[in-house]
């Protein structure tokens, strides 16, 4: 139906719209209103200040990237080159356990040790939650921002990175630092419970924490304790925590790693249903490949990864020490067959190391003339921890049963990137630049996992609605002018994991808040995005 005329700053007009609830796409113009979107419809009349042509292309909301770890790089280059170019417009940032704030005085340098190099790569001139929201405010991000507070963040500003449980005095410490966290802005609380000292956290602990972020109607987000061998069990204690606190559960880049653990997907589901139909308020994210990425010194036994870097590297250069963790390194190689050939070395921080970014533990082993297991410790040790990895762990059958299942959010676990400066000496798992055009392209157009409508509202409404954020996510008047136009026939990732630093193509526009971002291949640099409080 024709609408009465009227004037916008911008009219998207020719375009389908797919309004992120799920609907069938329809026929229609949007018009923009400073930050707002102002009408939906034949607005044929209406005239604007820019006019863009969708003809032939699909309008959607911006998509919420559920699960990320831009913590840093928004800093770094706050232009968020890879996510925008996919048609993100928000991060979720401070995930598994980890968040720059709160970093008091005492425990800073142990807070900002966390983030490794990019640790370097910017001024930590924060305490508190709120001053860590205000340097982020500062740099005029193009997209916008989620905080969540980080668990292992909290827990060393109050005792360091000690291997214990928390005293009496220390937990209500840790409490107070979550609440005041959630008043700054947090939208909830994460948790990263393979990671030191994260993992060294009992269940009575997360439950005391986990109150403290739903007593200000926050979410808890959690990296479980195990996604291999102990994958049930983990699930189990996630949702204990979520029965016990009273508190919603996000459980964060949802897998089955390691062959003897494929399939276990399914029981997840039904685990995860189960707690639904219990009154447990329980969904998750996914990431739509088979391999993760994360630090090297995951490969070390638990107790190596004890007290931090500076303590890994004391074990690492100490003999016996030494001799130990390489004997637990080779077995646990030796139970897992071809292990070397799919960890892939990721990004490091020294110029010599560069050149063997890309490559699988084995080749580096056989340039090297060396054991895998030696390899690993000598890395570590040239690196100063700071290096990562890439493994292919998960079926795509598992991956294809997490992307369609109703529940499922879309989450990259990546941050931000860029083909240049700091960010572009990296070598990221091609999520970063791929995720979101892979769900659209691959599997909803090419694979029909699911339609492109449903691809739409697991990156759009279900996000938004999960956190809260009640004018987001949909396209409809009145609502947050968020927005992406792309190619349903072209939209497709290009990034790879050998050449992952390459942008996804099909991608026409991105407004932020109103502001047209991109436009074609142009990033039009004017950082629009914001830093998003809670409903």
């Amino acid at each position: 139906m024709l609408q009465q005329a009227g004037r916008s700053d911008i009219l998207i007009a020719g375009g389908a719209v797919i309004d992120g609830t799920g609907a069938p796409r329809r026929r229609a113009d949007v018009a923009l209103h400073g930050d707002r979107i102002a009408a939906v419809g034949d607005l044929s009349g209406w005239a604007a200040d820019l006019r863009l042509d969708a003809s032939g292309l699909v309008v959607a909301p911006g998509f919420i990237d559920m699960h990320t770890h831009s913590d840093l790089a928004l800093l770094i280059n706050p232009h968020a080159e890879s996510k925008l170019r996919q048609g993100v417009t928000t991060e979720v940032i401070g995930q598994c356990g980890f968040s720059p704030a709160p970093a008091p005085d005492a425990h800073r340098d142990e807070i900002r040790a966390l983030f490794g190099a990019w640790g370097r790569h910017v001024t930590w001139g924060w305490g508190s939650f709120a001053d860590y929201l205000d340097a982020l405010r500062a740099r005029h991000t193009s997209v916008n921002v989620v905080p969540v507070v980080g668990h292992t963040s909290c827990r060393v500003g109050v005792m360091g990175e000690e291997s214990r449980a928390p005293s009496a005095a220390e937990l209500s410490q840790m409490r107070s630092a979550v609440e005041a966290a959630m008043g700054d802005g947090a939208f909830g609380l994460s948790s990263g419970l393979v990671y030191a000292p994260g993992m060294f956290a009992d269940t009575d602990e997360l439950v005391a924490l986990a109150e403290a972020g739903a007593s200000h109607d926050g979410v808890y987000f959690t990296h479980i304790r195990g996604e291999a061998d102990t994958l049930l069990d983990a699930i189990a204690e996630a949702i204990e925590i979520g029965r016990r606190a009273g508190v919603a559960v996000q459980l964060s880049h949802l897998k089955a790693q390691g062959r003897q653990n494929w399939g276990k997907i399914e029981a997840v589901l039904a685990a995860v249903e189960r707690a639904r139909e219990d009154g447990i308020d329980v969904t998750y994210d996914v990431y739509p490949y088979t391999a993760w990425n994360t630090g090297l010194g995951q490969l070390l036994p638990s107790w190596a990864r004890e007290g931090g870097a500076e303590a890994i590297l004391a074990r690492l250069s100490d003999p016996a020490s030494r001799a130990q963790i390489r004997s637990e390194i080779a077995a646990a190689a030796d139970a897992d067959p071809g292990r070397w050939e799919q960890r892939l070395l990721a990004s490091v921080d020294s110029q010599a190391n560069r050149p063997l970014q890309g490559l699988t533990i084995a080749e580096i082993a056989a340039r090297r003339d060396a054991a895998p297991e030696d390899v690993v410790i000598s890395l570590l040790l040239e690196e100063r921890c700071n290096a990562s990895m890439v493994g292919f762990g998960m079926s795509e059958e598992d991956v294809r049963r997490a992307l369609a299942h109703p529940l499922a959010m879309i989450g990259s676990d990546a941050a931000a990137s860029a083909p240049y400066g700091i960010l572009g000496k990296s070598h990221p798992h091609p999520r970063s630049y791929g995720t979101f055009p892979r769900v659209l392209g691959h599997y909803a157009r090419d694979e029909n996992l699911f339609p492109l409508e449903e691809a739409v509202a697991k990156m759009t409404s279900r996000p938004a609605a999960r956190l809260g954020l009640t004018d987001r996510g949909r396209i409809a008047p009145g609502m947050a002018a968020d927005l992406v136009v792309f190619d349903p026939d072209i939209i497709t990732d290009r990034a790879t994991y050998n050449s992952p630093h390459q942008y996804a193509a099909g991608v026409q526009f991105v407004i932020v808040n109103g502001v047209l971002e991109l436009q074609g291949e142009e990033h039009r640099g004017r950082r629009a995005g914001s830093v998003l409080a809670r409903s």
